[in-house]
């Protein structure tokens, strides 16, 4: 039997994004972001957790989104489904818009 490379992920909500973010995952092409990811249709955005800021400039993920992704690490998860169903996490800062 060959060894599987299975990941882990975690749902939390979108307001862990700020607007700006979730405005710039919205109206920025998938292939030009500033991180690993996509769309989740209508309801938030699917990323990998990268464990740092990898990009600089125009390629710098934006700060909110590079928080979330350290604390999915922390929680030992390879991703993170920001769903606008998803739960607060106290350990986030959340935001209202």
């Amino acid at each position: 039997m060959s060894s599987l490379d299975v990941r882990r992920f975690i749902v939390i909500s979108t307001g862990h994004l700020t607007e700006a973010t979730a405005k710039l995952l919205d109206d920025v092409p998938v292939d030009d972001w500033p991180c690993l990811g996509g769309r989740y249709g209508d309801y938030g955005w699917f990323v990998y957790a990268h464990d740092e800021n990898c990009g600089t400039g125009k390629d710098r993920s934006p700060d909110d989104l590079v928080a979330v992704m350290i604390w999915a690490r922390k929680e030992r998860c390879d991703y993170v489904l920001l769903d606008c169903d998803g739960d607060q996490i106290d350990a986030l800062p959340h935001h209202d818009w």
